[in-house]
C-alpha cells in the first residue's frame, strides 16, 4: 500500500481497528459496571444522550417531538463507536505504517482517553475532573483505553498487511 496514495485505504482499515478496539472497550465498561462498579467513572450524563439532547435543541419543537426514542437511543450510542473509529482512523494519518500495538497503541489509548477525561467531558460539566475522583475511577478507564489502543493498533496492522497484498483496487485502476 502506497503511503500517500492510499489514505482513504487507511482510513477505513483505522477505523474498523477503532470498532474492534470501541467493542473491547465497551464490553470492559459493562463488565466493570457488574462486577467492579467502584472502577466505573462517575459520569453525570451519558456522552452520547447530552450530544443527542444538544442537537435536538437546535430543532424546532415540531420536529424535536417526532423524534422516536429508539433513534435518540441509537444515535447515542452511534457516538460512542464514532469516537472510537475516529481516533482509529486518525492514528492511521499519523502512522501510515503502522506500529506497535504495545507501544503505539498505549500511547493512541492514552490520548484517547485524556482527550475525554481529562479534556471535553469535564469541560462540559459530564463528570467531575479527573484528581476529584477516587483512583479507581480514574485508574481504570485508563488501563482501559490503552487496551482499545492496542487493540485498533493490531487490528490495523493485521488488517494492511493483509489489504496490500490484497486486490483491492487502487485509485489509479479505472473502472469500465
Amino acid at each position: 500500500m502506497s503511503i500517500r496514495a492510499d489514505w482513504h485505504k487507511r482510513i477505513i482499515l483505522g477505523a474498523a481497528g477503532g470498532f474492534i478496539g470501541t467493542l473491547a472497550i465497551q464490553a470492559l465498561l459493562t463488565a466493570s459496571q457488574k462486577w467492579l462498579p467502584n472502577t466505573v467513572p462517575p459520569l453525570r450524563q451519558d456522552p452520547g444522550e447530552f450530544m443527542v439532547k444538544m442537537g435536538e435543541e437546535a430543532l424546532p419543537d415540531s420536529v424535536r417531538q417526532r423524534i422516536p426514542q429508539v433513534v435518540e437511543t441509537g444515535a447515542a450510542r452511534m457516538l460512542a463507536v464514532g469516537y472510537g473509529l475516529t481516533f482509529g482512523s486518525l492514528y492511521t494519518l499519523l502512522r501510515p505504517k503502522g506500529g506497535s500495538p504495545l507501544m503505539d497503541g498505549t500511547i493512541l489509548g492514552i490520548v484517547n482517553w485524556a482527550t475525554g477525561y481529562a479534556g471535553w467531558l469535564p469541560a462540559l460539566g459530564l463528570m467531575p475532573p479527573v484528581w476529584q475522583q477516587k483512583a479507581p475511577q480514574a485508574i481504570a478507564p485508563i488501563a482501559a483505553h490503552a487496551l482499545y489502543g492496542m487493540i485498533t493498533v493490531a487490528i490495523y496492522d493485521w488488517l494492511r498487511e493483509r489489504v496490500a497484498d490484497s486486490t483491492w483496487p487502487s485509485h489509479r485502476t479505472r473502472r469500465p
